[in-house]
């Protein structure tokens, strides 16, 4: 992620530190990194974070409300089935949070750490929008 890295000391057309523009990302999870994508366009440490928010903590709280909806659906099925999908709803939530705290705390470190899956997505998206003309 060298590209990512490097642009730790660009500005950000936030107005604000490269850094502390990318914690913000993260703060509301998904909400504030879809604002701070909006406001910023230069800075691909910045979109990068943005992105990640979206595309990570996003795709995890949908995992997380999808069984929280199929644990009450399998209240049909049997108290097993919704005792099951209740866990794994709440050990989901709970991966929600870990990984937010982490990615926040590792972006207003300057640190590009990269969620497993999303991270790729994440990083190719933000490269895209810095070398489009």
């Amino acid at each position: 992620m060298s590209g990512i890295d490097q642009d730790v000391s660009a500005t950000s057309a936030t107005g604000l530190e490269p850094q502390f523009a990318a914690a913000l990302a993260y703060l509301a999870g998904p909400f504030s990194g879809a604002v701070i994508l909006i406001a910023e366009r230069t800075n691909r440490f910045v979109l990068f974070h943005a992105w990640q928010a979206i595309i990570g903590l996003g795709g995890l709280g949908l995992l997380a409300i999808t069984l929280l909806v199929l644990a009450f659906l399998g209240l049909f099925l049997s108290p097993f089935a919704f005792t099951a999908l209740y866990w794994l709803a709440a050990l989901t939530t709970l991966t929600w949070v870990v990984v937010w705290a982490i990615c926040l705390v590792k972006a207003f470190g300057g640190t590009a750490w990269r969620l497993p899956v999303a991270g790729k997505y994440a990083e190719a998206r933000a490269l895209k929008i810095t070398s489009s003309p």
